[in-house]
């Protein structure tokens, strides 16, 4: 074998061990990314009413990955941020079939279904995206002990944080919906979870 053809092949065992190795790296790092996204509880019945008139319960959560908000449509601090926010994120993984995003309010004797029709018009540019309302009792109850969240002095008491739920309806964390970092922060975390499978 002449100098040059050892050349190479030591060339290409080289390159082929480094990318073995570079993707046994990326690997490792995408488990550890996966593993760090702990599950914090699981999402709980619920039956709240969408926008369209539908009736939405936690099985609308299976097999898809879910963003979770609680807004009003009367505020004018934190909630159009973060609806803002989240037609970003609407827009960014418009492609995927396998995200969802619900908004619920904190105001729903305001919020009539006719409200938030207009509302998701302003905001939501595909039907991934469900403004929900329901009895005050039970949206108080759904975010206290349903996703651990405050809601005191509704409806501006509400949380300003968004909640990630995977496939299997588990909460696996929070991001202030009204900081572009965090929201950076959950879209990589979006993608970490859509490359699990």
């Amino acid at each position: 074998m002449s100098s040059l053809n050892k050349k190479l092949v030591l060339a290409f065992l080289f390159i082929f061990m480094f990318g073995s190795f570079g993707f046994y790296v990326i690997d490792r790092a995408t488990k550890s990314r996966i593993n760090n996204i702990g599950i914090i509880g699981q999402v709980p019945a619920f039956s709240l009413t969408n926008f369209d008139g539908s009736i939405v319960t936690e099985k609308q959560l299976n097999d898809k990955i879910s963003i979770i908000s609680f807004i009003f449509t009367q505020c004018d601090g934190a909630c159009p941020i973060m609806s803002d926010n989240m037609s970003v994120l609407q827009e960014r993984f418009s492609s995927s079939n396998d995200i969802q995003f619900f908004s619920i309010t904190t105001d729903p004797e305001f919020d009539t279904l006719s409200v938030l029709t207009d509302f998701s018009s302003k905001y939501s540019k595909k039907n991934n995206w469900f403004f929900l309302r329901g009895n005050i009792a039970d949206v108080v109850s759904l975010s206290e002990q349903g996703f651990f969240l405050s809601a005191a002095l509704l409806p501006v008491g509400h949380s300003t944080r968004f909640v990630l739920v995977d496939k299997d309806s588990n909460i696996r964390k929070y991001y202030e919906g009204t900081v572009e970092s965090n929201i950076y922060e959950l879209q990589s975390d979006i993608v970490t979870l859509l490359n699990q499978e």
